[in-house]
């Protein structure tokens, strides 16, 4: 019964989402809260620095632009003490980068394609693959918008060789059904305006949508590399 309650779910979602075609593009701004997990760091000999990362990740925020056929997702630029620019604090700011956006993000529908942004300017072309969602009916709202739960299970190999399955969890909005969310997070019924993924929450604070006029994405300019070269390369670098 819980199985057929789903399906009805999804299916007035899909029916709400082709009802919606014609916004030509929107943009959301997202906050971001790196979690501590309750670890204790009290008498760690990083504490500093771990103190250091999660205060500058908290200060961040990143946008989210769309059109229909092309988004991208961006870590916003902002205001850097000199303090934060040298020693312990600089190491701080690339570390609550990797922790909480890794790349800056960039799909296209039509190709099917996304290109990645490394913090060095790398960029890195990768297939877009889909998404395998599990919708549920548990809902909250945020912002005055209903949203939906949804999980997706991160599957990868790690370092050492070992299958893992880490849950992502979005919770989206099918008033705005637009499948776009954080970094490569896509392809649900309703615009994502909150994910937790591993230790980092992105929440939507900020919401903008056109139907006026088409926002243009601006595709990082330069040479790009598979993503898998790269990464066989970066492999080679570190068993030197």
């Amino acid at each position: 019964m819980k199985k057929i309650k789903i399906l009805f779910f999804c299916v007035a979602l899909v029916a709400m989402f082709d009802g919606y075609s014609q916004v030509l593009s929107g943009k959301v701004t997202y906050k971001i809260q790196l979690a501590d997990n309750g670890v204790d760091i009290k008498n760690s000999p990083d504490r500093e620095f771990i103190e250091a990362t999660r205060e500058i990740a908290n200060k961040q925020t990143a946008t989210l632009k769309f059109n229909r056929t092309q988004s991208s997702f961006i870590l916003d630029q902002y205001l850097i003490a000199d303090a934060e620019d040298s020693g312990l604090r600089k190491f701080a700011r690339s570390m609550a980068f990797i922790q909480t956006v890794l790349n800056d993000y960039f799909f296209d529908k039509t190709t099917n394609t996304a290109v990645q942004r490394k913090e060095n300017g790398q960029l890195l072309e990768i297939e877009n693959k889909k998404l395998e969602w599990e919708i549920t009916v548990e809902s909250k709202k945020i912002d005055n918008y209903l949203c939906y739960k949804a999980i997706y299970l991160n599957k990868f190999i790690n370092r050492r060789g070992k299958g893992v399955s880490i849950p992502i969890t979005a919770w989206f909005a099918p008033s705005l059904p637009y499948s776009y969310g954080p970094k490569y997070f896509n392809g649900l019924p309703g615009l994502i305006l909150e994910l937790q993924d591993r230790e980092t929450t992105f929440l939507a604070s900020s919401i903008s949508i056109s139907n006026i006029e088409e926002l243009k994405i601006d595709f990082p300019k330069g040479r790009t590399i598979p993503k898998e070269e790269y990464e066989k390369k970066m492999e080679a670098q570190g068993n030197r």
